[in-house]
């Protein structure tokens, strides 16, 4: 009997569709100047959830070793598109933050439908994972991440006031938050 909190050891596991997050991840901090990565933001005042979030995106990571892949039904190769629609967008969105000035905040590209491409990425490639595997293991580690990046994402937006004024101001009024 198969259940939603199956795991295994095999080929044929999880650990395929994080690979290619990883490798695109790695590929943009080794293509794109070091300067940029600076850029990224910590939030030091919400140290409860940014440990939160590292602890679960490293489960979601170590995790997918033993999930199995559910290839016998619809929900896979939903999961699949869905995977593909979340790596082409983060790569998008990495990319435009990748190019951007340093010392002004990200607005051209994706950036211009969305303040958050890359958390709405992270969400959309999670989901993906989710079809793929029907895991109730991975629902709950990533419902934890996912409320753990709210937090995070809205104290990045008063960082993002501070840093870079009126401009940031101006694009939040413009801008949605998501989609």
């Amino acid at each position: 009997m198969k259940t939603y909190f199956e795991i295994s050891l095999s080929v044929y596991n999880l650990w395929l569709f994080t690979s290619v997050f990883l490798i695109l991840n790695f590929g943009f901090i080794i293509l794109f100047p070091k300067y940029n990565i600076k850029k990224f933001i910590t939030v030091p005042q919400l140290k409860n959830y940014t440990i939160l979030n590292k602890i679960t995106f490293y489960l979601i990571l170590f995790s997918s070793i033993f999930i199995p892949l559910k290839t016998e039904n619809i929900f896979f190769y939903v999961g699949i598109v869905i995977f593909i629609i979340g790596i082409l967008l983060y790569a998008a969105a990495m990319f435009y933050f990748a190019i951007s000035e340093y010392h002004l905040p990200v607005t051209s590209g994706i950036y211009k439908f969305s303040r958050h491409p890359v958390y709405i990425s992270f969400f959309i490639i999670i989901s993906g994972m989710l079809f793929v595997t029907v895991s109730g293991f991975l629902f709950i580690i990533a419902f934890l991440h996912f409320y753990s990046l709210y937090f995070i994402l809205n104290e990045e937006e008063k960082i993002c006031e501070t840093q870079y004024g009126n401009l940031y101001k101006n694009y939040k009024q413009k801008t949605r938050k998501f989609i």
